[in-house]
């Protein structure tokens, strides 16, 4: 099998990233971590990799300085605070990401929007909230709901010419958070590229968002990079890995970006509520998805920052219409994408290499003993109804009644 032939012997990429990576300046909200780089087939020594490390998160940190909401004097913040019809003058990263973020709201039929801030805040999920993302609560109000989405439209953003931005109502406020990441590292990649040449290989991390550049160098370089798609549920399974829920193998020059309903969010009432508001309704996510990896094709201009935009989208479209979009993705511009679903079963679309758990044991590690967690189902017989399966249910009852010892 061709797969088979491309995955023999696969090292993690998360492993690798764990075992080699410069740790990142913890005074700031973004992680950045880089592995080992190779020129030339050969690594570069440990001071130009931390000079390159140095460089790379000082580059991070003014993005940050202008596009978080925690400042109060960051662009994102000022933009927020501004009056209806006041042009606010922001940085060059911030007007590039807002310029970005139009095409991606367009392309992806505004399931992707940055313009969420207030509903994100009547949810429980903005920074002030920090410590409290796991408190159950009751559903906001329909009428709060509905006014903060008539203060959630991106379509009131405007982008002028000479640099600055505007709102139509005063009330609109917006987060950039669901791309930025993406989007530094991107940055990160140019810069390091700028430094070591177009040709050098490397894999660097921006939190969820990981660029393999290039081919794997060291050992087992003529196998490709494996991307680790974390098992979200593994709080209620067991086992060898249990952390591990499937496997993207032969990787190279692409960068990847992964969503779960594992990072701020509550349960109540038996529901999950995640921090991923559906632009249209208004509320947390609820089309069955509960994983979604993306993996874009470094050729393509922003990949990072795409693949980050397009993992949240798979949030907030019905499930056969996320499909469906990652698809045309696919023929468009080589994209790649896995949704798990609440029923534990997976979807990969797309010319990536995706293995189940026994699939990649019998690889690298054939007398290990260990259970498939989700099962692999054919995006031909996907539904928009998913149904939670008993291990699902589980795994809610679990994370309630942690949340209320």
């Amino acid at each position: 099998m061709r797969r088979i032939a491309r995955a023999a012997a696969l090292l993690l990429a998360a492993l690798f990233l764990l075992a080699a990576c410069a740790p990142a300046q913890s005074d700031y909200y973004v992680g950045f971590t880089l592995g080992s780089v190779y020129v030339g087939g050969k690594a570069v020594s440990s001071a130009e990799r931390a000079e390159a490390s140095s460089e790379v998160a000082a580059l991070l940190h003014a993005i940050e300085d202008e596009i978080s909401v925690e400042r109060a004097d960051s662009d994102v913040s000022r933009i927020n605070g501004a009056a209806a019809g006041e042009r606010v003058a922001v940085g060059e990263h911030t007007y590039a990401i807002l310029s970005l973020c139009k095409e991606l709201y367009a392309q992806t039929g505004g399931a992707f929007s940055p313009a969420l801030y207030n509903l994100s805040e009547l949810w429980g999920f903005t920074p002030e909230f920090e410590g409290q993302y796991t408190v159950p609560r009751a559903e906001p109000s329909a009428q709060a709901i509905e006014e903060a989405l008539e203060l959630s439209d991106f379509d009131d953003i405007t982008l002028h010419e000479d640099g600055t931005v505007s709102k139509a109502k005063s009330g609109t406020r917006i987060d950039l958070g669901g791309v930025a990441k993406g989007y530094m590292s991107d940055a990160a990649a140019s810069l390091l590229e700028g430094r070591f040449g177009a040709s050098a290989d490397a894999i660097l991390s921006v939190m969820s968002n990981i660029v393999l550049m290039g081919q794997k160098r060291g050992e087992n370089a003529e196998l490709g990079y494996t991307a680790t798609i974390e098992n979200p549920r593994a709080l209620v399974t067991s086992g060898s890995g249990a952390s591990q829920g499937l496997f993207a193998v032969g990787l190279s020059d692409v960068a990847i970006s992964t969503s779960a309903d594992t990072y701020r969010f509550y349960v109540q009432d038996g529901r999950i509520y995640s921090h991923i508001i559906d632009p249209a309704a208004g509320k947390p996510s609820a089309n069955g998805v509960i994983c979604a990896m993306v993996a874009v094709p470094s050729s393509v201009e922003n990949a990072g920052a795409r693949a980050d935009a397009y993992s949240t989208a798979g949030f907030c479209m019905p499930l056969t219409q996320a499909l469906d979009f990652y698809e045309r993705l696919s023929r468009e511009a080589g994209v790649s994408a896995v949704l798990i679903t609440v029923d534990w079963k997976y979807y990969a679309v797309g010319d990536m290499d995706v293995l189940n758990r026994t699939e990649y044991a019998a690889l690298v590690s054939p007398d290990t003993v260990i259970k498939d967690i989700f099962e692999r189902a054919d995006a031909a017989d996907a539904a928009d109804a998913v149904l939670p399966c008993a291990r699902e249910l589980e795994y809610i009852r679990t994370v309630a009644e942690r949340s209320a010892s």
